[in-house]
């Protein structure tokens, strides 16, 4: 439902998984600036930050990973179209 009213609204291409990880990237990112301009950069913000950073990371390699998976399940079944149709001419 949240993918579907995303996508209405904002005309988005790829899978919600890529958005957010994009979205937790920026935020672990801001976060590190923030630690540094105030100071305050300690081992449980450094956990935070790197749970942030880790999270959108592993959300975009899924995202690229089913796109990937996506196009080559796409580009098989054209293949496998195309051999059952040269072999119906055969």
């Amino acid at each position: 439902m949240l993918d579907e009213l995303f996508r209405r609204h904002f005309n988005l291409s790829r899978d919600i998984n890529y958005y957010c990880g994009i979205i937790l990237l920026v935020l672990g990112t801001l976060s590190i600036i923030a630690y540094l301009l105030f100071d305050s950069f300690e081992p449980s913000s450094f956990l935070a930050t790197f749970i942030l950073i880790s999270w959108g990371f592993v959300l975009l390699w899924k995202s690229d990973n089913d796109l990937r998976f996506q196009k080559a399940q796409e580009k098989i079944t054209q293949l496998e179209d195309e051999i059952s149709n040269l072999q119906k001419i055969i």
